[in-house]
């Protein structure tokens, strides 16, 4: 919203269409944050799992106590974010 709409608003002689284009102005907003909640949200499981191969990988390679190639390998392929 510009300064100038939310001056508007807060003035006591607002006209309708002030208030119908603060409407329209709100559910663009909240259009936008749904977006951008989605992305987020999106991401997050992205990152989420690949955390949780590379928390599997090093704890693998922790409770062995010996690397083998299989192990350097699902280490590199979860750091470079590949599916194993």
């Amino acid at each position: 919203m510009t300064d100038d709409l939310v001056q508007r608003l807060r003035d006591k002689y607002a006209s309708p269409q002030d208030a119908v284009e603060a409407a329209d102005r709100i559910e663009k907003l909240e259009a936008n944050i749904k977006l951008q909640l989605e992305w987020y949200l999106s991401n997050k499981r992205v990152l989420d799992d690949r955390i949780e191969k590379l928390e599997a990988a090093l704890r693998r390679l922790i409770d062995y106590g010996m690397v083998s190639f299989k192990d350097l390998e699902r280490a590199r392929k979860a750091l470079e974010g590949k599916d194993e």
